[in-house]
């Protein structure tokens, strides 16, 4: 039986030009993260992450609170199956105000309600995506996404076979997609998941002879205590 924990990210830096790199705060949670899953597991026979920058410094952060981590940065497999969307794209082609951070954030701070707008306006340029009617307007398409994630967890299982225990660093988007597939759930209420996944919560799916099950969803009681509840984050 292998366990493979899939863990999100820490906080990126939503809101600025460059997304793809941790915040203060998520440096902090990545090592928060590390400390409290080296006190339960042994270090990880592999680790997979995806190519962004904010998975490689998660995955040091946390990875290096192991005592045995020892060579840890060239044990890193890097798949880009793990990859997130493009979400700054699929924003760009709901509406032009959308076309960098800079102009989104001034926009959507304009707005009466500016939280409750930018969480109606991405779940509609993530409807407008999936619906598949618009992707010559995309880079990657819904379901070029999908083919994507699902062979990244397939390269996983067939290369740790005989192996217990997996570590993958990735992002919401393929967290919730494995995680719905897995539980049956339509892939049209995506973003209804998406939107609960904390960062560095931790996900994990059961691989057995005969299938693969999701075990546990979104994690996160290494930020439940008074003292740590200051590190939960959704970005």
């Amino acid at each position: 039986m292998t366990s493979i924990y899939l863990i999100r990210h820490g906080q990126a830096s939503f809101g600025k030009e460059n997304y793809d790199e941790l915040s203060a705060l998520g440096e902090k949670q990545a090592i928060h993260l590390g400390r409290s899953l080296a006190q339960r597991l042994p270090f990880f026979d592999s680790v997979f992450m995806g190519s962004m920058k904010r998975h490689k410094q998660t995955a040091l952060g946390c990875l290096e609170q192991f005592e045995n981590s020892i060579g840890l940065r060239d044990s890193l497999d890097i798949d880009i199956g793990w990859n997130e969307y493009d979400h700054a794209e699929i924003l760009r082609v709901l509406r032009p105000e959308f076309e960098t951070a800079a102009s989104m954030m001034e926009f959507v701070k304009k707005q009466e309600n500016p939280k409750a707008f930018f969480e109606l306006s991405f779940n509609q340029a993530i409807e407008k995506w999936m619906s598949g009617e618009h992707d010559q307007q995309y880079s990657e398409t819904w379901r070029e996404f999908k083919v994507r994630v699902h062979g990244a967890l397939e390269r996983v299982i067939e290369a740790s076979q005989g192996q217990r225990h997996i570590a993958v660093f990735t992002s919401g988007g393929p967290i919730s997609l494995l995680s719905q597939s897995l539980l049956g759930v339509d892939e049209r209420k995506l973003m209804r998941m998406n939107w609960t996944l904390m960062n560095c919560g931790v996900t994990k799916i059961i691989k057995t002879r005969t299938r693969s099950f999701l075990s546990s969803l979104n994690e996160h009681t290494h930020f439940e205590g008074e003292d740590e509840k200051h590190l939960i984050t959704y970005s």
